[in-house]
């Protein structure tokens, strides 16, 4: 059973309503199938191959071509099997993400590993907060997913506030406000509560990845993993790997962003990553173009969209992304290359000491 989106083309191995990509329609298309034509049983455990019995199938398609399936399951000589599904392989249903930080981030990370087939392990230090993220996955997931798939996807997360919880994550990724303290408070708990082998990912936009890491006794587990909001729509994934970073976690963190189905890409560690540092400047320009009274903020998104086609305007932008949070990634930006034309517009100064942030306040350079 696959299913297609018409438009994107993006696939899934189980029933859903619309694509959560782009709302297109989505039809089930032909699974293609090969036949086993020979398989060795295997019953001796082997470096990297200790779970034990197995099967390497000899698999032949529809167009005559060979390949090699490692298999759990045993087959017959003649046996069809489908195409294994990328997103919902064997690796991936094994793996458990843990996810710091219930806020919007977290929330969105939390949903697509869980889709991907990863057990989730969702941590805040308020459970409440926990509570009401999964919620609102729930009503996410119920425009897109029947009742029954999604019920599965929502029984592969569980929230807590126990990092002691995390002690067997592959994968913990933290997810919370551009804090360096509090990002390093947690990295340090991290490492007395994970396994040696858990990899540590920072869902940070702006901050020092090196800087970060410098709290860990193996800075090279730590890695980057920048995800865009919101999470389930944006396919991009910024990998930023540190001058500690090890490359077999980066190639991990590769790995796990494209299972997810995701584009990653990789990137030094610089102020403002790629992203944010050719996005910024550009809010920040709008922003002071509003505060010269010369054009109203609906005007001002309405040129770029059709003059730039963007999806959305850079003010419509910067109050979804948080006035705060532009702030922040702003300020690191400045302070990192001491170039003018990262400093902080005084407007977007004024309206983050108000408390005039965007959607999350229900005011920003437009109402909610």
């Amino acid at each position: 059973m696959v299913f297609e989106c018409q438009d994107c083309h993006k696939k899934w191995h189980y029933d859903v309503k619309v694509c959560i990509f782009c709302q297109g329609n989505v039809t089930e298309v032909a699974v293609k199938q090969s036949t086993v034509r020979g398989f060795t049983k295997v019953e001796i455990p082997s470096p990297g191959h200790t779970r034990v019995p197995y099967c390497d199938l000899l698999l032949e398609d529809d167009q005559g071509n060979f390949q090699i399936r490692k298999s759990f399951t045993e087959y017959k000589l003649g046996d069809l099997i489908e195409e294994a599904p990328k997103e919902l392989k064997q690796e991936a249903r094994k793996r458990t993400v843990g996810l710091i930080g219930a806020g919007t981030m977290g929330r969105g990370i939390a949903q697509v590993s869980a889709q991907t087939g990863y057990q989730v392990i969702m941590i805040d230090r308020h459970e409440e907060i926990a509570r009401k993220s999964l919620s609102k996955i729930d009503t996410l997931l119920s425009k897109t997913t029947k009742e029954d798939v999604k019920q599965e996807i929502l029984g592969r997360i569980k929230i807590t506030t126990n990092f002691y919880d995390l002690e067997h994550a592959d994968l913990v990724i933290e997810a919370l406000t551009e804090d360096m303290e509090l990002k390093k408070e947690v990295m340090k708990e991290l490492e007395n509560e994970c396994s040696q082998n858990t990899i540590f990912a920072t869902n940070t936009s702006s901050l020092s990845i090196s800087e970060l890491s410098q709290v860990l006794e193996d800075q090279s587990r730590l890695v980057g993993l920048h995800f865009f909001n919101p999470v389930p729509r944006m396919k991009l994934v910024e990998i930023v790997k540190s001058k500690y970073t090890s490359d077999r976690v980066v190639e991990f963190a590769k790995e796990v962003a494209t299972e997810m189905g995701k584009t990653p890409v990789v990137t030094g560690d610089a102020p403002g990553f790629i992203v944010n540092r050719l996005l910024l400047p550009f809010l920040n320009e709008a922003i002071d173009k509003f505060s010269d009274a010369t054009s109203s903020a609906a005007d001002i998104d309405k040129a770029v969209t059709l003059g730039l086609n963007h999806p959305m305007g850079p003010l419509a932008l910067a109050d979804l992304i948080g006035l705060d949070v532009c702030k922040a990634i702003l300020d690191e930006l400045y302070e990192g290359y001491k170039d003018h034309k990262y400093k902080p517009c005084k407007t977007l100064c004024i309206m983050v000491e108000k408390g005039d942030l965007g959607r999350k306040t229900g005011k920003g350079f437009y109402k909610y």
